[in-house]
């Protein structure tokens, strides 16, 4: 049997890339995914997932922010294997991210309507 979660839903992502780890629902807004694509193929190189949607009780389990784009399907975390975090942010600007978080091993971004940038 075909797990609905399992289906590709562009080149390069899997739905089940974007689903909470404690419950597997999923929400993934199309301008995230539009984006993610763009920034997949300019930057030629794969974008791991590390945390897409989350719930109520996973967004506190990991110490998200009460109103997080994370619960709206609005943000992932991501990571990738070559490219400088910094230079992968400046990527994310370039191709219209809005909301960029800098981490030591990974960037958040999100489809906000306002620019802001930060380093956490």
């Amino acid at each position: 049997m075909i797990k609905i979660n399992s289906i590709k839903i562009d080149t390069f992502f899997y739905l089940s890339e974007f689903q909470c780890p404690c419950c597997s629902r999923v929400i993934i807004h199309s301008d995230l995914l539009k984006y993610l694509v763009k920034l997949r193929n300019l930057i030629r190189e794969p974008l791991f997932i590390n945390s897409g949607f989350r719930c109520i009780d996973e967004n506190k389990k990991v110490g998200g922010v009460e109103k997080s784009y994370h619960l709206f399907g609005m943000a992932a975390d991501i990571s990738v294997k070559q490219k400088n975090i910094m230079d992968l942010a400046e990527f994310a600007h370039s191709i219209g991210f809005k909301g960029i978080g800098v981490y030591k091993t990974f960037l958040h971004l999100d489809v906000r309507e306002y620019q802001e940038h930060w380093e956490g």
